[in-house]
């Protein structure tokens, strides 16, 4: 198989993954017209793969496949067909491990995407991903090149290989995110992605309860290297600006290029020196493409947020609140970053932050440092989670000024969007469990739509 078109067929599907059928397909040359792992977004003709999670486990939602008119599903056990054994049966394939075989289609396809043109951008990094991710998106697209990127945060074992098996050979690039939360899953997942050009945003207090400290979340972020495309590049934060060093192998195949704040970014309308950081670095990869400075430059004035990073709610309606809202996820580096952005804005300034998780054994001073920061940032600081709530406790921060809540209540939300000005500027940041988005219908409920 040397083409993309055979690539998606239950014949090659089987053949890439080494299953068997347990009810085979009616046309094995019968093209599939994609790949998923929801059977809620299931579509005719495309191919499901049943993954066992904690929570769910796919094999439960055949019947549902089936009633898709789905291609075909890959199974990891033994298991009848959910329903008819004719002609409109589901075809099943039986696989070791139905995560193993996603990967394995990845792999190859990701071979398939590069023979096409295709270009491969990694996006690694402890903060900042995702708004790179989305930068480079739009200055390459913004230049007249085609392409893809991540849908949302799939920088994960499922997220990769889905965000490969959805670029297009005829593409000029993709840009896809790679994260981690434990040692050794970047080095995974880069094999599969074997990027052309590897990105590493930043090095940053990220999951410290599994990488342990600065230099194990180096060593994790810098396994991205080994697996660049020979003749490829590796863009890289300048090393005064890495609190831990990366580790780069001792004969690279590939070209090293370091970035700074960027004049180019200078029209950029996402507050921060963040962000232009994040700019900065997109324009990098930009140059890897031959893309000229005043189309790069060209591209920044109409550049937007990604969703719940940094994103700026109300800022143009008088009648609302200034929102900072940057409740996807949190850890000290980025919580810092945040704060450094609200001291940037005119008082009153409200910091409502959430608990950091997988912090390990500086969970408690972490968040004491944070506390303590956020209440010299912000004239109102209201703290909510267990870990802040016991920080607060023992700092001799000003309860007018400070308050600080165990577990989050919508009835806190309403008491806090009714002292809330319209002049204020509120942060709102915390990890993704904490979902400090819940802010949100409190302040349209206190002051109407944000748009306007």
């Amino acid at each position: 198989m040397s083409d993309a078109t055979s690539f998606w067929t239950p014949a090659a599907f089987a053949e890439i993954t080494g299953g068997r059928w347990l009810v085979p397909p009616a046309d094995a040359a019968a093209p599939i017209t994609a790949l998923g792992i929801d059977s809620r977004t299931l579509r005719p003709g495309e191919a499901f793969v049943a993954i066992s999670g904690a929570h769910f486990d796919g094999h439960d939602f055949l019947a549902a496949v089936q009633a898709a008119d789905a291609a075909l599903a890959f199974v990891e056990r033994d298991i009848p067909p959910p329903g008819s054994t004719g002609s409109g049966a589901l075809a099943l394939l039986r696989v070791e491990s139905t995560v193993a075989a996603l990967h394995a289609l990845a792999h190859r396809w990701r071979d398939l995407l590069g023979g096409a043109g295709c270009r491969i951008v990694a996006v690694c990094g402890s903060n900042g991903k995702t708004t790179t991710r989305h930068l480079t998106h739009h200055v390459l697209s913004h230049a007249g090149l085609s392409g893809s990127q991540s849908p949302k945060s799939f920088n994960n074992h499922l997220g990769v290989p889905l965000t490969l098996l959805g670029a297009r050979p005829e593409h000029d690039f993709l840009v896809a995110e790679v994260g981690t939360n434990h040692p050794g899953e970047i080095a995974a997942l880069a094999a599969i992605v074997r990027p052309d050009i590897a990105l590493i945003t930043s090095i940053g207090e990220e999951h410290l309860e599994f990488f342990q400290d600065l230099a194990g979340v180096a060593r994790e972020e810098s396994a991205v290297l080994e697996h660049i495309a020979d003749g490829g590049t590796a863009i890289l934060l300048s090393e005064d600006r890495l609190p831990a060093p990366l580790t780069i192998p001792a004969e690279p195949t590939f070209a090293i290029l370091r970035f700074e704040l960027d004049p180019v970014t200078a029209a950029l309308p996402l507050p921060g020196e963040h962000n232009q950081l994040n700019a900065s670095a997109a324009s990098a990869v930009a140059r890897c493409f031959g893309v000229s400075e005043d189309r790069i430059a060209a591209a920044w004035p109409a550049a937007g947020h990604a969703p719940m990073r940094g994103e700026l709610i109300g800022a143009d309606n008088p009648g609302w609140p200034t929102v900072i809202n940057d409740c996807y996820n949190a850890n000290p580096t980025s919580m810092r970053a945040a704060l450094a952005l609200l001291a940037e804005y005119p008082a009153p300034r409200v910091a409502m932050l959430g608990d950091m998780l997988e912090l390990g054994q500086v969970t408690a001073s972490a968040h004491r440092d944070i506390a303590a920061l956020a209440a010299d940032s912000a004239e109102r600081c209201v703290l909510i989670g267990p870990q802040f709530a016991a920080a607060a406790a023992g700092l001799a921060l000003d309860e007018r000024a400070v308050s600080a809540h165990a577990g989050w209540s919508d009835d806190l939300a309403t008491q806090i969007a009714a002292g809330l000005t319209t002049d204020a500027t509120v942060l709102l940041k915390g990890s993704r469990g904490m979902a400090l988005e819940r802010m949100l219908p409190a302040l349209q409920a206190r002051f109407g739509a944000a748009a306007g």
